[in-house]
């Protein structure tokens, strides 16, 4: 077993907290108050920096994660809560545990300030956790680790996190990465994925195969669009896995656009989900405008950014040989004017049969497995430069 990796310098011994995803987000939020930790007077940068970097949106895969997806029955999602939890017993009455949003303030004052032991992270609960100062581990997934280990030497190198290889921690086999958000100063956060499906085409094979309708799925196409369901679905109030995965691509852009805005985490801490419904231009613009808080040169700099990653692509013979399926663009800006896009998340990515290669950019129909990447990333593209002028 790995010794627990440290950070900072020890002074005092306060009460440190650990962060772990809650599954159902459920409770309160609210922002965190001096009192909470005592007498913190002023805040430290680096060390709120620091937590920044662990948090739910540098899990080097999906940064905010979508509210549902129903593709895993048992997936339950975290809706961008965090929960605070004390990590060292120091004898004391705890105060309850807090919940907020997924930026975390520190308002430690010099004096409080310690050795952080270590920080848990989950996307879902125990998916993630802290690794070095500037890497994170993600559980295993056997599609991720060859993905990783084709992408070296490919053309699309350069924009995926570092790969550090696979170590076990805690009787678990995770997937040592780069913290994309290591180098940023309280990071603002997109996560949009990419294609016109999110889902294998097995996976709707497997879904047919027991077509039951479900009413926790009803429940969920009710709170998006109560004319969703139809007259048969109403009456017996469930609806089959593989017309809520369809209706669920229909609704948002990716079956128009190739691509959707999943969420995004903003620097003050609010973190949104909501954007089943977003699939016009318009409402595009308008997200990613609020994204950037009217900032042109972000634009440019994301677009100089999928120009480049389009250009990778043309001769990537990864990209050539994989469906790519659920995998995002991690849009990442701070204060300092940096901005940056990466490819994240190849848990889905499955390799083709040999001798058989996607477009990417042609229309899917059931049994040709192109997943509409191109699609995707050409009318990003297109929309930015619309911003960009």
């Amino acid at each position: 077993m790995e010794p627990t990796r440290t950070f900072g310098t020890v002074m005092e011994t306060p009460r440190v907290p650990k962060v772990t995803i809650t599954p159902d987000g459920s409770g309160f939020s609210r922002a965190m108050q001096q009192e909470d930790w005592g007498q913190g007077e002023t805040e430290d940068a680096s060390v709120r920096r620091k937590l920044s970097t662990s948090s739910v949106s540098s899990t080097g895969s999906s940064a905010v994660e979508s509210e549902d997806d129903l593709l895993s029955d048992n997936e339950s999602k975290s809706k961008g809560i965090v929960m605070l939890e004390p990590l060292l017993d120091t004898g004391e009455q705890h105060k309850p545990w807090w919940k907020l949003k997924t930026m975390v303030q520190w308002p430690f004052s010099a004096i409080q300030k310690r050795k952080l032991n270590w920080v848990q992270l989950a996307g879902h609960k125990g998916n993630f956790k802290a690794a070095d100062e500037g890497s994170i581990l993600k559980k295993f997934s056997e599609n991720e680790v060859q993905s990783f280990e084709k992408l070296k030497g490919d053309a699309l190198l350069p924009f995926v996190p570092l790969y550090h290889g696979v170590v076990e921690r805690d009787g678990e086999s995770f997937i040592h990465m780069a913290d994309l958000l290591a180098s940023f100063d309280l990071p603002n956060v997109m996560d949009c994925k990419m294609g016109v499906r999110t889902y294998l085409e097995e996976e709707l094979v497997r879904a047919r195969e027991r077509p039951k309708p479900r009413e926790d799925l009803y429940n969920k196409m009710m709170e998006v669009d109560t004319e969703g369901p139809t007259a048969q679905e109403h009456s017996q109030r469930g609806v089959t896995k593989p017309r809520y995965m369809q209706w669920r691509e229909s609704m948002s852009s990716s079956s128009s656009m190739g691509f959707r805005i999943d969420g995004i985490k903003k620097c003050d801490g609010t973190c949104r989900t909501d954007f089943k419904k977003t699939r016009s231009e318009e409402d595009i613009i308008e997200v990613f405008k609020g994204f950037v808080e009217g900032d042109v040169n972000f634009i440019k700099s994301y677009l100089t950014r999928l120009l480049a990653i389009e250009q990778a692509l043309k001769t990537s013979e990864f990209f050539k040989q994989h469906e790519v399926i659920g995998s995002s663009f991690l849009f990442i800006h701070d204060h300092t004017g940096k901005a940056q896009v990466w490819i994240i998340d190849f848990g889905k990515t499955t390799t083709l049969p040999e001798g058989h290669v996607l477009k990417h950019d042609i229309p899917w129909r059931e049994g040709n497995r192109e997943d509409g990447y191109l699609l995707g990333l050409r009318n990003l593209i297109r929309i930015l430069e619309v911003m960009s002028s």
